[in-house]
């Protein structure tokens, strides 16, 4: 049922549910926004402006308004609302956001189409990830074990770029299991605010130790110890296969695990084979 409901959320959004102008009426202005505004019939009226750190813009006939925390639709019927008093008959606006600089998240790592996005409410992480274009899958399903971490802003902050989790302190990151937020698990599924970066890591393992080519290597479904050692182009004269551990991380915590070749392993794991000394 998680697969499904994740593959629905995937396809909605490659058959474009989301675009520029994606819940732009519901949109909060704020500060350094950057905005069209156009009256019908009224091109001379017709302009682009940046809302001020203040909150506030000047129109004509209007004078200058506070508009910050006005959806982009409240400022329309605002504006209509001064213009139709004692200047334009039957006023009609329409507003654009050409720059959305105050109220966004990020979305970045293994994700088709990384970047900002409008924050026009809160919003989970299945979502973030889906209006990212979804995260690398193999064979077109969630592979088990692929995570998230969701990097909180702080109070107040309006950060430009997405915080990675390692420039982060730890009471400000959520580490989430995505099979269990795509099968709506609200301790995983949680909500994004505005300014919060959604990182998700790229599905790799990595082999240590007496290997002939240790390192980091792309993940691929339901692969084994065996598999992943043979990518790692096999064992070397000294390795023991009796000592093989599999080294994985759960949550705060890492686990050491004594594997045998035909167990599984999963993304992020690191494959430890150790020498022989016999």
């Amino acid at each position: 049922m998680g697969l499904l409901f994740w593959g629905l959320i995937l396809s909605l959004t490659l058959l474009g549910s989301w675009g520029p102008g994606f819940c732009q009426e519901n949109y909060r202005l704020g500060p350094e926004d950057q905005i069209e505004i156009r009256v019908w019939d009224h091109d001379d009226l017709t302009r682009k402006m940046q809302i001020g750190l203040d909150g506030r813009l000047s129109f004509p006939f209007v004078g200058e308004i506070h508009v910050k925390g006005f959806t982009v639709h409240e400022l329309e019927k605002d504006l209509e609302r001064r213009l139709a008093d004692g200047y334009i008959i039957g006023p009609h606006v329409s507003i654009t956001v050409l720059d959305y600089k105050s109220q966004k998240f990020f979305v970045v790592g293994s994700v088709q189409k990384p970047g900002a996005y409008p924050w026009t409410k809160p919003i989970t992480v299945v979502e973030a990830i889906s209006q990212a274009g979804g995260i690398s899958t193999v064979g077109g399903r969630l592979v088990s074990g692929a995570m998230a971490i969701v990097v909180r802003a702080q109070k107040g902050e309006r950060p430009e770029k997405p915080k990675l989790p390692e420039q982060s302190p730890p009471g400000l990151k959520i580490t989430v299991s995505l099979s269990a937020a795509s099968a709506g698990d609200p301790k995983h599924n949680v909500e994004i605010g505005n300014g919060d970066t959604v990182y998700v890591p790229a599905l790799v393992f990595y082999v240590s130790g007496e290997v002939k080519r240790p390192g980091r290597y792309p993940y691929e479904e339901n692969m084994t110890v065996l598999q992943a050692v043979t990518t790692a182009e096999g064992l070397t004269d000294k390795a023991s296969t009796r000592g093989i551990h599999i080294v994985r991380t759960q949550g705060a915590t890492k686990e050491n695990i004594k594997a045998k070749m035909e167990d599984p392993i999963r993304p992020g794991d690191t494959i430890v084979v150790p020498e022989s000394f016999f």
